[in-house]
């Protein structure tokens, strides 16, 4: 067993309730029904560009998904930084006029965290101007005390987990605590991520993580979701604490 698999193996079997009162969040396949949705649009943008897409670009584009978008499309398409830093505006322009639609649920669960005074905090690869355009078109700004964008973390992304200093920095600023929040991702390396910061960890399975994964990449089977429209049935277990209304 590897060092990372040896770190986090009490996960495997964690059901102890914990006070929460930070909620940390990806945007794309968490809230944002992206995944599927980002590969046909790289598909488009690839034939506006004239690059082959074949099965072999969509299982790389797969099994790299969370990567920074241009790094994703230098790997998966086998293409320059300067085309792939096109293809992305491209990519940019396409979701800000086209903003992928939410994962059902998802606005519900925000506003029902944030009437229950728990903090969301948002955190995302996307540049800021491109994210706060879609936050607008979707009206879901407000739900967040943290937005955490590629401006905030220069430098790295996951699974560093430098990714949740910034948000981590204002939380502690409001009284709450690392041991105080989770953190709910959808890839492979969002658990990495997640497990590397000590952060209690959930998955939603609206992006590409799959239960075959969980070998390489292990989560409590407990903290493994359909979608953020379980969250608050989850929560609702775990949370030590009470509901100003329940969902």
């Amino acid at each position: 067993m590897d060092i990372y698999r040896q770190k986090i193996g009490f996960l495997l079997h964690y059901e102890e309730a914990m006070i929460i009162k930070g909620i940390f969040m990806d945007l794309d396949g968490v809230l944002l029904d992206s995944f599927r949705e980002g590969l046909r649009r790289i598909q488009v943008i690839c034939a506006i560009h004239e690059i082959q897409f074949t099965r072999e670009t969509r299982s790389n584009l797969f099994h790299n998904w969370g990567l920074p978008g241009i790094e994703l499309l230098m790997t998966c398409l086998d293409i320059s930084e300067s085309l792939a830093k096109r293809m992305y505006v491209d990519w940019e322009k396409y979701d800000r006029e086209f903003p992928p639609p939410l994962i059902p649920g998802a606005r519900e669960v925000l506003v029902w965290l944030r009437r229950n005074g728990f903090k969301s905090a948002l955190i995302t690869s996307r540049h800021r101007q491109n994210l706060l355009e879609i936050l607008d078109r979707l009206d879901l700004e407000r739900e967040f005390a943290v937005i955490t964008s590629k401006e905030d973390t220069p430098g790295y992304h996951k699974p560093d987990p430098r990714v949740f200093r910034h948000a981590l920095e204002t939380l502690e600023q409001q009284g709450i605590q690392k041991n105080q929040c989770i953190f709910i991702g959808d890839t492979p390396s969002d658990t990495v991520a997640g497990h590397n910061a000590e952060i209690e960890t959930l998955v939603i399975q609206t992006g590409p993580y799959l239960l075959e994964h969980i070998t390489q990449y292990p989560v409590s089977l407990g903290n493994i979701l359909r979608s953020i429209d379980d969250l608050p049935y989850w929560m609702e277990k775990h949370h030590e604490g009470e509901f100003k209304e329940l969902f």
